[in-house]
């Protein structure tokens, strides 16, 4: 009798840690998901985007990790997370059917992209150097960036935001 009184105990602590632990669980994801949904996309070739953008001053408060004065000691860790981040975008395009719609053997980008401490990004800022991919096509790609960053994030984490920008080529 007394060991089924212990085992219903038991039983029951384990139930309320197990809803505690759900509960906590619940509001990270919920925190999580509303941080993500704050991710902007903006396009160097649309002005408006680009005021938007400059006003941000983003510069001042991420320091460029590509940047070999600022990530010394972790410089190859740095590239290598930028590298697979930009390997990891070119796979979620191809999942998405997308194309852009060009004869170009290749898309070069510019990409700046602005990072919370824990990799999340924060703020993409783009510009597609070849000159005759259409505007519906850069505007998908900040839809398809947008959503990417909803699930993905660089493999790389401070203790502040950061920044990492470079020039992109992707297959097309």
């Amino acid at each position: 009798m007394k060991s089924i009184k212990n085992l219903i105990r038991l039983s029951l602590l384990i139930t309320l840690v197990s809803l505690n632990s759900c509960k906590i669980n619940t509001e990270s994801k919920s925190e999580t998901t509303e941080e993500i949904a704050q991710v902007k996309v903006y396009d160097f070739n649309n002005k408006q985007e680009l005021a938007e953008y400059e006003a941000l001053n983003l510069d001042k408060s991420h320091p460029n990790l590509l940047n070999p004065q600022i990530s010394k000691a972790d410089y190859d860790t740095v590239i290598a997370s930028w590298t697979n981040l930009h390997q990891e975008i070119g796979t979620y395009l191809s999942e998405n059917d997308f194309s852009w719609e060009v004869e170009d053997s290749t898309i070069s980008i510019v990409q700046k992209i602005y990072f919370k401490p824990n990799g999340h990004i924060k703020h993409y800022f783009f510009r597609v150097l070849n000159e005759n991919v259409p505007g519906e096509k850069k505007e998908r790609y900040a839809d398809l960036i947008k959503e990417f960053a909803k699930t993905h994030r660089i493999d790389y984490q401070l203790d502040q935001s950061f920044a990492q920008c470079g020039k992109t080529k992707y297959m097309n």
